[in-house]
């Protein structure tokens, strides 16, 4: 039996508004030789081969919320933050860092940051500015206040540690979703939500990792944790992200990440704070002369 064309608007709707809060289970409809055919995005991955669907769960994920490491969920034209990271050594002593971020949005070639140290006293007005690429590596650059001085981040050199954290030049670099393959593992719990476990294989000859295993909500496709494993296969750090707020309705950001390395006993903690968007930042604001001027 053939439905009505506004009625089955109608009747399309009403089983959209019914669909559980898990988007992965909300039934897309449509109606194929007068036949109302209606299929979820986990019913349409269920029998994909495992590189394919998880290609396809992490261009979701990256669609809605962006890439990693504050860039977040795209269309906010540009934004500022700051964090508070502690960095905790294998006997117990810390130390913190203040920083401040500048983002701006550039597609289609990539996006731009700036982060800017405001403590301790020995690192205030360092920075350093990432121009980050859809095709090929990232542009990275640091300042040194003390002699004056931009020097670039070479790609190689990628996998140094971040300001004596755990994180790294790699890790904080735009991290598109171009630059990796793609292997869906399994459905597995993460402290009771249900995930994905997708692996991100890195194709940059320079990375230092042989493949990150991360951990998506079902529910909303926010990144949990992300295990990350050394050239060797053998697991090396470990980040867990959480305390996620929404911001003017429609950007998702974690309040607080944890990166610990089961290698050498250390860890860092980053508290994020101060999130504000449409700013008013231009490209000036992002130019390597910019990084001399940074107060």
């Amino acid at each position: 039996m053939r439905i009505g064309a506004s009625l089955l608007g109608i009747f399309l709707l009403s089983i959209n508004l019914a669909a559980p809060a898990a988007e992965s289970y909300q039934r897309k409809c449509e109606v194929v030789d007068g036949v109302v055919v209606c299929q979820s995005l986990a019913d349409e991955l269920a029998n994909l081969p495992a590189e394919e669907k998880g290609t396809r769960l992490y261009q979701e994920a990256d669609k809605r919320h962006g890439p990693l490491m504050g860039y977040g969920s795209p269309g906010y034209g540009d934004s500022q933050s700051k964090f508070i990271a502690v960095i905790k050594e294998a006997d117990g002593t810390q130390n913190t860092r203040e920083i401040r971020l500048k983002y701006l949005e550039n597609s289609p070639d990539g996006n731009k940051r700036l982060m800017i140290f405001d403590k301790p006293k020995d690192l205030k007005r360092h920075a350093m500015l990432t121009v980050s690429h859809k095709d090929g590596a990232d542009e990275q650059w640091v300042y040194d206040p003390e002699n004056n001085q931009v020097k670039r981040i070479l790609s190689n050199n990628a996998f140094t540690p971040f300001s004596g954290t755990e994180i790294t030049f790699e890790d904080i670099s735009s991290q598109d979703i171009t630059k990796y393959d793609y292997q869906y593992e399994r459905d597995a719990q993460l402290d009771g939500t249900p995930c994905y476990v997708i692996n991100r294989f890195p194709k940059g000859k320079y990375s230092g990792y042989q493949r990150l295993e991360t951990w998506i909500d079902k529910a909303t496709y926010l990144v949990k944790k992300i295990d990350y494993y050394d050239r060797g296969g053998k697991l090396l750090k470990t980040l867990v992200m959480g305390n996620y707020q929404q911001f003017n309705d429609k950007y998702w950001r974690a309040g607080e990440m944890l990166m610990e390395n089961h290698q050498s006993g250390r860890s860092t903690q980053l508290v994020w704070s101060e999130y504000r968007f449409n700013t008013g930042l231009t490209e000036a604001d992002f130019s390597l002369n910019s990084l001399k001027n940074v107060n």
